[in-house]
């Protein structure tokens, strides 16, 4: 009985690593505008101390870019993880809200992290007026 468990889950394994026919809907890093790692976390600040509005603009604007940037092959692994690590106490302290004062500093910390890999990778920061 427990071979019958194992062989379901090493085909259960198979089929979700096998190439399928749909088209991935997922974003491979160049087709990233990888800037909006930086502006889009910019704008959140910007939007501060509008808890609602700082989390629909990381949301919107930021986050997927943000993934985009950690994943960059071209990137260091201790900077990827940085980045990683800065976006997860952004996006706790959405659930539950933090205080604005909380949130500010760890999107401080995550435009300073996301800021340093872009210019890792030769990418121009682009500016965040606060």
């Amino acid at each position: 009985m427990p071979w019958r468990c194992s062989l379901a889950s090493i085909t259960l394994l198979l089929i979700a690593c096998s190439p399928g026919t749909a088209p991935s809907t997922t974003l491979s890093p160049l087709s990233l505008d990888l800037t909006a790692a930086s502006s889009g976390v910019c704008e959140a600040i910007v939007a501060l101390p509008d808890l609602p509005a700082a989390k629909r603009a990381f949301t919107n604007l930021a986050h997927d870019a943000l993934h985009g940037l950690a994943a960059d092959a071209r990137l260091d692994r201790t900077m990827s993880a940085r980045v990683l690590e800065e976006m997860g106490k952004v996006e706790a302290d959405f659930y539950p809200p933090s205080g604005a004062t909380e949130l500010s500093a760890d999107l401080a910390e995550l435009n300073a992290s996301a800021d340093a890999a872009l210019r890792a990778l030769g990418v121009q920061v682009p500016p965040c007026t606060r």
